[in-house]
């Protein structure tokens, strides 16, 4: 948790001298035991043990020689000075410390953030939302509260047992041995528990990444729930892991409760025969009441020290469980980045050229989603791409953007390798638009701009009069200013469609890939969808994956795809005359 806190060391060490300071306080409160109770209550005088420091016994002797009612005036004149000066500290030090958490739960955030916008998209075809979800609120939380609460208990306490320590020991070492016999077994206890606590902080926390999965799940396809009355099944699945997190987190928190009453027994243990040798020293004139009471107060105050750090360790331990499990995701470095020498790629003049390229999602299985792809993509034309599910239509797409990378083979732009360019410039480029439609919880018009950041109003009105989607903009009552709410829940399927089209058009892509964008839509959407389609596509190079004839009629190059290959080109007519998969494939799915 340290090194998680290190942007913030002023206010850590800020923290650290008030707790210091604190303590000096504390001590002095209790040093106020000694005149209390043999100065002014008993009128006797101070007797110290033998072996004493000089200066303990100079002070003592100073007090033997003043007027009890004196000592008594100065101690009620200082007693709300020094608690004034406590609370001063005392806030200081939490404010310093909750400082440091929040502002490293803050940056842990920001960092995994970061670190999710990073990541290639092999990293997200291997995690669950949930899951990402989880690791950005419950285990950033878990280390807020270490560093906010733990860590402040943790040096604070300390700095306390260390006092109460100083304090026993200068007035009797001989008696805090017989306390120190029990440490090693304390600590021993409390070592093999703590491993127990971080294992099942581990497990209740994959449980809850496990929660926000379903949750994330059901909440966004709540419309098929409902559809299809799975309403109970849903319920029974969440509550099924809802009882696991539970039992999980309780069986956690049996064991973090064991650490303080265990300490507090063997502790108490050890006070009793301090009692008992300490009482006797006072019966027999060895040492002054109030020394001894001073002394046996300040052992038994050792136990609040000790249940507070054995409680700050089980919290470690869970805040360690969390700290690894966001290292994972910090420690995962992407498959796409940019190499060292990597140029502003420029747009190509010719050709998008795949030669020989060759991919498979999971390095480790025989089969090739691509395998052995060559071809030139004219600029400036439109290429189509069909064929049967899953025969690496939308892959072909995705390298060109590179999502992914060929696992042999090279994809160019004219003649320049699209690895030796920066992704960012690459990307700039080419312009997508996919069947999912996608859209944020924002305006109309942010969702627009996401293209173009600096787009002016009369930028953003030209993209959504071209995507026809001004028609129904307008008819809004706040227009461009409208929330369409999540994944643009407030809309119709062809008005998210075309809102997506206004996007890229204003984005202005000089290379167009447009992944089945008309399949999901209604005959009617698809009319608007697909004029919006055709002014997109004008004076650029398109690559097109439909399943619908409409999209595809006027592509100057149709390439026919099953198992990763091409097997067929061609125009529309020539190939429904010589393919029979395109034949078949016009039959079963094109909407003629």
């Amino acid at each position: 948790m340290v090194h998680l806190a290190r942007r913030n060391v002023h206010y850590l060490v800020g923290g650290v001298l008030c707790m210091m300071v604190s303590t000096l306080f504390e001590g002095v409160q209790f040093g106020a035991i000694v005149p209390l109770a043999d100065r002014i209550f008993t009128n006797k005088p101070i007797v110290l043990p033998n072996g004493m420091p000089e200066f303990v016994t100079q002070w003592a002797a100073q007090l033997n020689a003043i007027d009890r009612n004196q000592i008594f005036y100065a101690i009620i004149i200082l007693i709300p000075f020094f608690f004034l000066l406590k609370g001063i500290f005392t806030y200081a030090q939490g404010y310093f410390m909750n400082e440091v958490g929040q502002k490293t739960v803050s940056d842990v955030r920001a960092d995994l953030f970061l670190k999710y916008q990073e990541l290639s998209l092999d990293f997200y075809s291997q995690k669950r939302q949930g899951e990402l979800m989880s690791r950005i609120t419950n285990d950033a939380t878990f280390i807020g509260n270490a560093i906010s609460y733990g860590m402040t208990d943790m040096v604070f306490q300390f700095f306390l047992a260390m006092m109460f320590a100083t304090i026993a020991f200068v007035i009797s070492w001989k008696m805090v041995l017989i306390v120190l016999v029990v440490f090693p077994i304390n600590g021993l206890l409390i070592y093999s528990i703590g491993k127990t606590i971080k294992k099942q902080s581990i497990y209740s926390q994959e449980s809850m990444a496990d929660l926000n999965s379903i949750l994330a799940e059901t909440n966004h396809g709540v419309a098929i729930v409902k559809a299809f009355s799975r309403e109970e099944h849903e319920i029974s699945r969440f509550a099924e892991v809802n009882k696991r997190y539970y039992k999980a987190l309780m069986k956690g928190i049996r064991r973090n409760l064991m650490l303080a009453p265990i300490s507090e027994v063997l502790a108490a243990l050890a006070v009793v025969v301090v009692f008992w040798v300490g009482g006797r020293s006072v019966l027999e004139g060895k040492m002054s009441f109030g020394v001894f009471a001073l002394f046996l107060t300040s052992l038994i105050s050792i136990l609040r020290p000790i249940k507070k750090l054995t409680a700050v360790y089980g919290m470690n331990q869970q805040a360690l469980a969390s700290t690894k499990r966001i290292y994972d995701i910090l420690d995962w470095k992407p498959i796409i980045v940019d190499v060292p020498a990597a140029v502003q790629g420029r747009l190509p003049e010719k050709c998008i050229r795949f030669h020989d390229v060759s991919f498979r999602y999971e390095k480790k299985e025989e089969r090739w989603i691509i395998k052995n792809f060559s071809h030139d993509f004219e600029i400036g034309k439109t290429t189509a791409l069909v064929g049967p599910t899953g025969c690496g239509k939308t892959t072909i797409m995705n390298m060109i953007l590179r999502f992914y990378d060929p696992d042999k083979g090279v994809i160019l732009f004219d003649d320049q390798d699209i690895k030796q360019v920066t992704v960012n410039s690459l990307r700039s480029h080419v312009g997508l638009v996919t069947q999912d439609m996608i859209l944020f919880n924002e305006t109309i018009r942010e969702n627009l701009r996401y293209g173009k950041l600096d787009a002016t109003d009369q930028e953003i009105y030209e993209a959504a009069r071209q995507a026809l989607a001004w028609e129904f903009i307008e008819r809004l009552p706040a227009g461009l200013d409208t929330v369409i709410g999540d994944r643009g829940f407030k809309l119709s399927g062809g008005q998210k469609q075309r809102l997506c089209i206004g996007r890229a058009i204003l984005k202005n892509p000089k290379i167009l890939l447009l992944d089945e964008a008309t399949s999901a839509l209604d005959a009617e959407s698809e009319f608007f969808v697909q004029q919006a389609l055709d002014n997109l596509m004008k004076d650029r190079t398109v690559i097109v994956i439909a399943h619908r004839l409409s999209t595809i009629r006027h592509a100057s190059c149709i390439l026919v795809m099953d198992q990763g290959r091409i097997v067929q080109k061609g125009e529309h007519d020539e190939l429904m005359q010589t393919s029979e998969l395109y034949a078949r494939l016009a039959s079963y799915h094109f909407n003629q």
